[in-house]
């Protein structure tokens, strides 16, 4: 059973004073550079309807970071040529292609493809995938020597097998038991199956694909293990365990592992199975040395009309007319036809049964050990108690029966919460249980925020009005600190309804939104001021302000990517790249 586990906001880092942010009109340096050959991006088309296909696409950032090297982006052109860009202090420059993506004529002609994705490992080391269904491992070289130097693809692999297109999520390398691993998560769409509508009540599922290379020398790399986990609700955030252990996953529903090449998956069924003990009997019996009672507990709705009964002296077959049969075979002994009936009552039928022969039967029907039989006939009320809840063919078929207290027409939109509990999952990769699970109810998602080298993502949920950063424990991953509070940006998120991106800088000094064209917004958390201010409603000395300060971009071409430092960020559109100087 998985841990519960609070997330538990530090009051030293809230503010319950905050009193908003005030419109600066300082203007921001901002310089731009001319993207060659234009930025690769893919659009939803018309078979990609769906929720799952749409939040895939979203999170999607066109601008990579370099945690390694200060002010330095990347970004994939339509020829899926990696460029470098770096930022100076006044100017931006979009430099050389470090690497080519293989096979971009045909790679991109695949239906349904996703972005291509770049994710760093470590200083000299890269995964990449082409979103057509292809990883690629690439050893960068020491890039703060020397950024310029072209790539060398280490390994190439097509994953899934039959080539399904994927979106890169995360990666992470590490070293264990003297050898190297690479350990990377992608992500796709599958349109479900009949049975796994029936399971999972959805026409669409999200699948992420766990996927495992080791090398002993870092240079020759080997497929060794694959993973799959699938849920009927996209995430909102996912990301591998430091040393490849875990998985992390935030969202509305369960994620459940579905296939190991390593360790074999028990499914849901086979779990329930396991666990469920005794299975109940199908029907209940007792007996006197005269007669035989049997009871059977059917559907709700079934009446006298649906019932049959056919029998001899020594055989018998009743049930439910065009379905399976409640009792049938020969008897155990024989009886007085004449003197047999049968009633219902509610869900109960009772079949009564008079013996010839004076004695005890050993069963009803000969073979059939489906039945239980009781000493006493005051138990049978408390076993088909426990038979009702099983013989249901739907989990509540009737929910608008008149004992509920409300009719559901009278809700409004606000009034209505969600199908399933937003979660926060830590599942073990070789157990595949989930070992913590924190229950995030109304603490909305709003932003990840990359944390630096070899640093798991932080997450930012909304408490009341603020936006609480959480960062994972570097020892405990499944336990979660408080490490910083973005004053009243679930507000201010909630009210941006053009928004693309959201994010964070390193230092938590300030939080940005860009719209989808145009417009960014920042919002510096309160520093310190100079001159001795005072407010106006209460007279009492201000000593730190909040500022908000609005950017107009040059162009009117959609953003794709977005990347905060410090003291500068970096904007995308698909023929240009804007730094914006904040410090």
């Amino acid at each position: 059973m998985a841990t519960s586990i609070e997330l538990k906001a530090k009051r030293n880092l809230i503010n319950p004073n905050f009193e908003g942010y005030k419109l600066s009109l300082d203007k921001l340096p901002i310089y731009s550079t001319q993207v060659d050959n234009g930025t690769y991006s893919v659009t939803l088309t018309d078979e990609q309807f769906s929720y799952h296909h749409a939040k895939l696409f979203g999170i999607y950032n066109h601008l990579v970071k370099d945690p390694w090297n200060t002010n330095t982006v990347y970004l994939i052109d339509n020829d899926w040529n990696i460029r470098r860009a770096v930022g100076h202090d006044m100017s931006v420059d979009c430099g050389p292609i470090v690497y080519t993506i293989p096979d971009a004529s045909n790679q991109q002609l695949v239906p349904g493809r996703c972005n291509a994705r770049l994710h760093f490992l470590s200083a000299d080391l890269a995964v990449v995938c082409d979103g057509s269904g292809q990883v690629f491992v690439v050893s960068t070289g020491n890039r703060q020597e020397n950024g310029t130097v072209t790539w060398k693809c280490l390994i190439s692999r097509t994953l899934p097998e039959e080539k399904t297109p994927c979106l890169l999520i995360d990666a992470v390398e590490f070293s264990k038991d003297e050898n190297h691993k690479i350990e990377c998560l992608l992500v796709h769409v599958i349109e479900s199956t009949p049975e796994q509508k029936d399971k999972y009540r959805s026409q669409y599922l999200t699948v992420l694909e766990w996927i495992t290379f080791t090398s002993v020398d870092r240079k020759s790399w080997t497929l060794d293990r694959t993973r799959q986990l699938l849920s009927r609700k996209p995430f909102s955030y996912a990301c591998l365990s430091r040393e490849g252990e875990a998985i992390t996953i935030a969202g509305e529903a369960d994620y459940v592992f579905t296939q190991d090449s390593e360790v074999p998956v028990v499914s849901d069924e086979e779990k329930e199975e396991e666990n469920s003990g005794p299975r109940p009997p199908d029907y209940t019996w007792h007996q006197t040395p005269e007669d035989l009672s049997v009871q059977f507990t059917v559907a709700e709705g079934v009446t006298k009309g649906d019932i049959y009964l056919t029998m001899s002296y020594n055989r018998i077959d009743f049930g439910l007319k065009n379905k399976s049969a409640l009792l049938k075979g020969n008897l155990c002994g024989e009886i007085d036809t004449e003197s047999c009936t049968w009633t219902i009552e509610g869900r109960r039928v009772d079949l009564y049964l008079s013996k010839k022969t004076e004695g005890n039967w050993p069963l009803v029907v000969e073979g059939d050990t489906r039945g239980e039989m009781l000493a006493e006939p005051s138990e049978v009320t408390a076993i088909h108690e426990r038979l009702a809840s099983l013989t249901s063919e739907g989990w509540n078929p009737d929910p608008d029966k008149c004992e509920k207290p409300y009719n559901t027409q009278q809700l409004e939109e606000c009034d209505m919460y969600p199908d399933d509990e937003s979660v926060l999952l830590h599942i073990d990769g070789n157990s595949h249980k989930v070992s913590h699970k924190i229950g995030l109810g109304s603490h909305q998602w709003l932003f990840n925020v990359e944390m630096g080298e070899n640093s798991a993502p932080g997450i930012c949920l909304r408490h009341d009005v603020d936006g609480l950063l959480w960062k994972q424990e570097e020892n405990e991953e499944s336990r979660w600190s408080h490490i910083a509070t973005f004053n009243a940006f679930g507000y201010v998120q909630a009210s941006k309804q053009q928004r693309k991106f959201s994010m964070s800088p390193p230092d938590y000094s300030y939080a940005a939104i860009c719209d989808g064209s145009r417009h960014m917004y920042l919002y510096r958390q309160s520093i310190p001021v100079t001159t001795p201010l005072r407010n106006r409603k209460t007279g009492q000395q201000v000593n730190a302000v909040a500022k908000q300060q609005v950017i107009s971009l040059d162009t009117t071409d959609d953003i794709l990517g977005l990347q905060t430092m410090n003291d500068r960020l970096f904007v995308l559109t698909r023929d240009k790249l804007f730094m914006i100087k904040v410090g």
